[in-house]
């Protein structure tokens, strides 16, 4: 396990979602993959936000109410990310997410663009095949 690598579990195959596309857009296509939240890239696969189901529900909710104008990923999104790399040590991001109120999941960021999607799904199973493997010994 202490040598397991982000690149070992990450995702390379991820959802991502532009600044300009409707919020409404949005949240079918991450009801359509079955994720929580999908990093925000430009033209260039840069990362620029994060969009969560929940950064999504109260400009929802506002928004339905009055049927307020447009509203675009980039109006929600938060734009501080936290992100990890090909070679951070999985045990890293395993301890990073017990911590409250961090993500589930992080994009994996390697020369500025977002090459994959590290979830605390992967993590767990991760962790949970290392530990089998130090019961069986």
């Amino acid at each position: 396990m202490f040598d397991l690598k982000v690149h070992h579990v990450m995702s390379r195959s991820f959802l991502s979602l532009s600044p300009d596309l409707e919020l409404t857009a949005a949240i079918a296509l991450l009801k359509k993959h079955q994720v929580i939240g999908a990093p925000v890239v430009d033209e260039q696969q840069q990362l620029v936000g994060y969009l969560s189901e929940q950064d999504c529900l109260a400009p929802l909710t506002i928004n339905s109410y009055f049927c307020d104008g447009r509203i675009t990923v980039a109006d929600v999104m938060h734009q501080d990310v936290l992100t990890t790399s090909t070679q951070t040590p999985l045990l890293e991001v395993a301890l990073k997410m017990q911590q409250p109120h961090k993500p589930k999941q992080y994009p994996v960021v390697e020369q500025n663009k977002v090459i994959g999607i590290v979830s605390r799904t992967q993590v767990l199973h991760a962790l949970s095949r290392s530990y089998q493997s130090c019961n069986a010994a």
